[in-house]
């Protein structure tokens, strides 16, 4: 078979079995911590391929089999190693009273939650 061929199946294959967005167009990162006592999962996605001025932040929080999800842009400063932003995100369909108070850094075609503030009382999570 014919590598162009091969390719072709690949693809197909990976759309068809239902791979997770990660491995169809999107960097992920994943962080663990805990808001009173209860786990929650992050999930910080950006799409594949270069930052042309800004990229769009897709931001997962899971727990108790509950999830909040919002997108989130971030400016891409031109020259500059890591850009940042801020977001907060509202816990409470998590069961939470809490507020997060996040930093979003990017750098070099990645991004993560650098640091986690619990609101209220700025108590640091990360």
């Amino acid at each position: 078979m014919g590598l162009l061929f091969r390719s072709a199946l690949a693809l197909g294959l990976a759309t068809g079995l239902g791979l997770p967005a990660a491995a169809q167009g999107e960097r992920c990162t994943h962080e663990d911590f805990a808001v009173d006592g209860v786990g929650i999962g992050a999930r910080i996605c950006i799409p594949l391929g270069p930052a042309a001025g800004s990229v769009l932040v897709t931001e997962t929080f899971t727990a108790r089999g509950k999830a909040v999800a919002k997108i989130t842009p971030l400016t891409v400063v031109s020259g500059a190693l890591t850009s940042r932003t801020l977001d907060n995100v509202d816990l409470s369909p998590l069961g939470s009273k809490h507020t997060l108070h996040i930093t979003l850094a990017y750098r070099a075609g990645t991004v993560r939650l650098e640091h986690v503030l619990l609101l209220p009382g700025a108590i640091p999570v990360k």
